[in-house]
């Protein structure tokens, strides 16, 4: 070991800013050091990169390209244009190899290295469990695995920098990790807040200019943009990376072939799957295709790399993906888990299913990017950077065109649905508070237009609903929520005679088990047999989404109810058209009317034959409204209420606009609502 003081050792990253991952590489039976030796001596030699090294010792092979992949986010290996090229940190250390500049240089570039040496000096030995523990609690490191905690006591073993008992299974710190500890800085736990938000002095968002004018363009529309991210090669934390070697090597014109085994040798991929990554890169307008076989990088891949790269590439990738620069909105209004966006991209965002690795994927980006940052095990907050960016979105928003049906009383109330839905997915799946569930389903049968009463407790059904009609013609429905962590309701969950005893306690006419979904074909069966409807969180969200945009009287849904076993939407489907169907009548008959209001031969008035003659040539309707319909829709205008038409003895005529109408209907809207 050499004595190193402040003045010669390597700058360290801020904790916020070194990588999590120590370099995965053979360790052989000389040890890590021994290795990285190794793989630069071969790169100071200038073997080629698609050469397979073989350690002593280690059954891996790997490609040298593939290795310094690798070695790159712990500082020992950068790529420009020009190639890969070591760090000043590893030629210092190459020119006289010793292992405590070694060590010194991954302190100052990883998590939890040098910090698992002053745990040791500081608190004694410890065994890996408690070393783990530390990691997680006191460090917020979400390690699914001990596999890179094991990786770095390797490390620090073959550095003599810590012991390890077999009898006690425990690690000590050792003479030489004591002058080590003395020299090189660790941040201790406590001190993690002020290396929290890195960017908490910023002013503005450092974004290159081009990166903005993603925002500012007037052209982009967003509604294009696609729910995936597509295939990409290599580890999703160290994806940017990846995309800009390739752009560095299609810089100039590069044939398929070469694209190939490049792919091929750095991560051992097919033929197809290089195929499919190119789709992705120009999808995402990195590269282009110039002939059949040949590919470039496009002026946006030469932006990269910028001097804030993966702030840049994050606003690349929300111009063709959705839900990224959105989970940025979601988390100003609080810290969310994983599990939360997954939800609320299946809910307010129409992914297909809920889906947590593209979930993870944007969450990468956006810790890269500095926008975002762990608050806890899982969840996430936004930075100082996050939330100024969060104001030039909405400043970006409100100088787009607002749609003619976002009100503020509508957009509040999807809001308000949307939060619902959030919830009936997440309270399905929180077990420990059942009742949770229960009172987002009383809510949901509310929205639906129903009398929900929630009852929960011992004997009682969970939420009994009832039809908002004369007693006459109304029903009841036992409503029994299953909450489950896993999310799937199994036949062990039901008790089939407590729920046939809860609809005769509250001489109910339906009974309906909901759960976030079903499993087994038996349950099913059993829920025919006893005349149960089982309601899954998909469909119960279709309904309340259907019902919102198109909403249907209380005699519709008891075709839901009257159901056995698996519920589906469909049977509801008719009337759903009926009503658009007659949504759409009111419209053709107003625009009709309000058009032949100046016409001088009918002077605006017209018989409903009449309308019915034009409205024929309309192929948009089918079928075709007839006489009858189209004086009913008439009746329904003209009567005082609406006053939208006048009704004489020649026909009818129009008073007001289309646009006049839709004025009067949204005032009746807010008078329903309580305005």
């Amino acid at each position: 070991m050499i004595n190193l003081n402040p003045a010669n050792i390597p700058p360290s990253r801020t904790w916020e800013t070194k990588v999590s991952a120590i370099p995965n590489i053979p360790r052989g039976e000389k040890g890590y050091p021994n290795t990285l030796l190794t793989i630069l001596n071969h790169f100071q030699e200038n073997t080629p990169t698609n050469y397979l090294v073989n350690i002593e010792g280690s059954s891996r092979q790997d490609t040298l390209e593939n290795l310094y992949i690798k070695l790159r986010p712990a500082g020992f290996l950068k790529k420009t244009v020009n190639g890969w090229s070591l760090t000043s940190d590893s030629e210092k250390w190459l020119s006289s190899p010793n292992n405590f500049y070694l060590a010194a240089i991954l302190s100052a570039n990883i998590k939890f290295f040098s910090e698992i040496v002053g745990m040791l000096y500081q608190n004694g030995p410890l065994t890996s469990t408690q070393l783990q523990e530390i990691a997680s609690n006191e460090y917020k490191l979400s390690w699914k695995t001990k596999s890179e905690l094991q990786s770095r006591l390797a490390w620090l073993r073959d550095f003599d920098l810590i012991t390890f008992e077999d009898f006690s299974l425990k690690y000590s710190v050792t003479e030489e990790g004591i002058k080590f500890i003395n020299v090189i800085p660790y941040v201790k736990p406590e001190e993690i807040i002020i290396y929290s938000d890195q960017t908490i002095d910023e002013t503005e968002v450092p974004a290159s200019d081009w990166a903005l004018d993603f925002l500012n363009n007037e052209s982009t529309d967003l509604s294009e943009r696609k729910n995936g991210f597509g295939y990409c090669p290599g580890s999703v934390h160290d994806m940017h990376n990846t995309i800009l070697d390739y752009l560095l090597m299609m810089n100039t014109p590069t044939d398929f072939a070469t694209i190939s085994e490049y792919s091929s040798v750095t991560f051992g991929i097919s033929e197809s799957s290089t195929r499919a990554f190119i789709s992705t890169l120009i999808n995402f307008n990195f590269i282009e295709r110039q002939t059949k076989t040949l590919f470039t990088t496009t002026n946006l891949g030469k932006q990269f790399p910028s001097q804030n790269f993966e702030l840049d590439f994050s606003f690349c990738v929300n111009d063709k993906v959705t839900f990224v620069f959105e989970i940025l909105l979601e988390l100003e209004k609080k810290d969310l888990s994983v599990k939360d966006l997954t939800i609320i991209s299946k809910v307010s965002f129409n992914f297909p299913s809920e889906n947590s690795t593209e979930i993870n994927k944007r969450l990468h980006i956006l810790k890269n990017a500095q926008l975002i940052q762990e608050t806890g095990y899982n969840h996430y907050g936004l930075t100082h950077r996050g939330e100024l960016l969060c104001k030039q979105l909405k400043a970006f928003s409100k100088n787009k065109a607002v749609h003619p049906q976002s009100t503020d009383s509508i957009s509040k109330n999807n809001s308000e649905v949307d939060d619902l839905l959030n919830e009936l997915r997440i309270s399905s799946k929180d077990s420990v508070n059942p009742s949770r569930f229960e009172k987002a389903l009383n809510s949901a049968f509310q929205v639906l237009g129903f009398k929900s009463e929630w009852l929960g407790g011992s004997g009682k059904t969970d939420v009994l609903v009832q039809a908002p009609t004369s007693p006459k013609f109304s029903y009841k429905v036992a409503v029994d929520a299953k909450s489950n962590y896993s999310g799937g309701v199994t036949e062990g969950q039901i008790n089939f005679d407590t729920i046939l005893d809860h609809k005769k306690k509250h001489k109910a006419d339906f009974s309906l088990i909901i759960g976030h979904k079903f499993q087994g074909d038996r349950l099913v069966e059993r829920a025919t047999k006893h005349q149960v409807a089982l309601l899954d969180i998909e469909t119960l969200e279709t309904l309340i989404k259907m019902h919102v945009e198109v909403p249907l009287r209380s005699d519709s849904y008891k075709k839901i109810f009257s159901q056995n076993g698996e519920v589906t939407a469909d049977l509801i489907l008719p009337d759903r058209e009926k009503i658009i169907r007659d949504g759409k009548l009111l419209r053709i008959l107003m625009e009709c009317l309000f058009e032949e209001s100046n016409d001088s031969l009918t002077e605006g008035i017209m018989q409903p034959r009449e309308i019915y003659l034009l409205l024929k040539r309309d192929t948009s309707f089918n079928p075709i409204p007839n006489v009858t319909e189209i004086e009913q829709m008439l009746n329904f205008l003209s009567s005082p209420l609406i006053g939208c038409v006048e009704k004489t003895k020649e026909g009818y005529y129009a008073l007001a606009s289309l646009s006049d109408a839709a004025q009067k209907f949204d005032f009746y809207f807010k008078a329903c609502t309580k305005f």
